[in-house]
């Protein structure tokens, strides 16, 4: 009898377990986040159907929170012009989970909306937050206390 044959039993069944818990984790990824949030029920209504100027989405490093000057030079100009504009970008957590963000400006201020539905090792639903202005949200990327929605 060879104490291999078990050894290499065990160890075929544990690569197994792994491929298969890997798998599971990779497929809560949507390949379009943003998308994939507009869709969720429980999205606010502006995020779900956005009116306006789109100024796009942008990806972001983790750390990174800076959003490209296109996007603000958009959002502005469509300020400025008596209009609404959005944006959304997605920042990735240290493991790779996106968490989409998205923006809504108008005439009487800033509307921001997250959520961490796609986040392994977050709580989910969405955080939204009410700016007076562009630059108080810029200053510091929240606002007035968040109000959780969708939870």
């Amino acid at each position: 009898m060879s104490v291999g044959r078990p050894v290499v039993a065990v160890a075929a069944a544990l690569a197994m377990v792994a491929v298969l818990l890997l798998s599971a984790c990779s497929a809560s990824r949507p390949s379009d986040p943003v998308r994939a949030a507009r869709a969720l029920p429980d999205a606010p209504a502006w995020v779900a159907k956005p009116t306006g100027t789109d100024c796009g989405s942008a990806r972001l490093e983790v750390g990174d929170l800076a959003l490209p000057e296109r996007s603000l030079r958009c959002l502005t100009d469509a300020h400025d012009a008596g209009g609404s504009a959005t944006v959304s970008w997605v920042e990735l957590t240290t493991e790779g989970d996106p968490v989409p963000t998205f923006v809504r400006m108008t005439s009487s201020g800033v509307s921001v909306a997250s959520t961490s539905a796609f986040d392994a090792y977050g709580q989910g639903g969405w955080t939204t937050w009410q700016c007076a202005d562009l630059q108080e949200f810029l200053r510091s990327r929240t606002c007035a206390a968040p109000t959780d929605a969708g939870r």
